[in-house]
């Protein structure tokens, strides 16, 4: 994509200059509307080395708590985007970590405040089940991407999906790229992708979890303790892991590595597709797919 907007674009209605982001630009100033899970990790992300680049930070949470434990780790907040905007500088980028009913309920003040800013300022929505049409059509003065991310950002293991909206330069996909996949790992991906790729990525932990669960109640049915039951359970998966991101292992391939001909793990495979566990993950696929259209639609 050309980069259209290197030397900014002034908005008509206020005169402001928007910035554009060039190949290897880093953002200076930087907003995170909503500290909690997701934006704190993100504040915290971006005010670390790992970041790469100490931008001007600041965060909107309406949580004293909140604020206070940002604070004291010298990361700035106020109670509201509203609050910030009275400080008279608009940000390089913008980064919407609400729950979406309060960006979409009527008279939203984060909308609001979103819509009354200078115009092509970059923003990333972490909202589930919010596609671009509806934040271009709450903020059309902002140039959007949506993503999708998981808990596991708080570990450096996050999965997070990116789609952007036509007016986001390559060098700006580049550069939010950068941000979530110093996290974990990134992939844009076609935003009609979204609800199949939710349910595996943002809802996947909630299964595994399941999974380690299970396994460590099969463990305390064998005599282990529940403390070593859930500490081998949770090495199982963060191994499997590992063979499967960082040494490429295809699943099935390891499957079949560890499965050795009259062994432990092909009676305990041969017990799990006797029980139909396989095809009820695939179940569950779909049926996360299809709530996720749902709450999409709903918007």
């Amino acid at each position: 994509m050309s980069d259209t907007r290197k030397s900014g674009k002034k908005n008509q209605k206020n005169g402001h200059l928007s910035k554009t982001f060039a190949e290897g630009d880093s953002p200076g100033s930087v907003w995170v509307v909503g500290g909690g899970q997701m934006g704190g990790v993100i504040a915290r992300h971006l005010v670390s080395n790992r970041a790469g680049v100490r931008p001007s930070l600041a965060v909107a949470d309406p949580s004293p708590e909140v604020l206070k434990l940002l604070k004291a780790e010298g990361i700035e907040g106020e109670p509201s985007l509203p609050a910030l905007m009275k400080k008279g500088r608009s940000p390089d980028l913008i980064v919407l970590c609400v729950k979406p009913g309060i960006f979409l309920k009527s008279e939203s003040e984060v909308s609001e405040a979103l819509a009354a800013m200078p115009a092509g300022v970059l923003a990333v929505s972490v909202m589930a089940g919010v596609p671009l049409s509806h934040l271009r059509g709450r903020a059309p003065n902002l140039r959007w991407v949506r993503s999708m991310t998981n808990l596991a950002l708080s570990a450096g293991k996050g999965m997070t999906l990116l789609a952007a909206s036509q007016e986001v330069t390559h060098s700006e996909q580049t550069l939010i790229y950068s941000l979530f996949s110093g996290m974990g790992r990134a992939l844009w991906i076609p935003e009609d992708s979204f609800d199949a790729a939710t349910a595996i990525a943002g809802s996947g932990p909630g299964l595994l979890a399941l999974v380690a669960e299970a396994l460590a109640d099969g463990g305390v049915r064998e005599g282990l303790s529940r403390e070593t039951a859930t500490l081998l359970a949770s090495w199982a998966l963060l191994g499997t892991g590992a063979l499967l991101v960082e040494k490429g292992h295809l699943p099935e391939l390891l499957k079949a590595k560890v499965a050795s001909p009259s062994g432990t793990t092909i009676e305990g495979l041969a017990a799990l597709e006797r029980q139909g566990v396989r095809g009820a993950m695939i179940e569950a696929v779909r049926a996360m797919a299809v709530r996720s259209r749902e709450l999409s639609r709903n918007v």
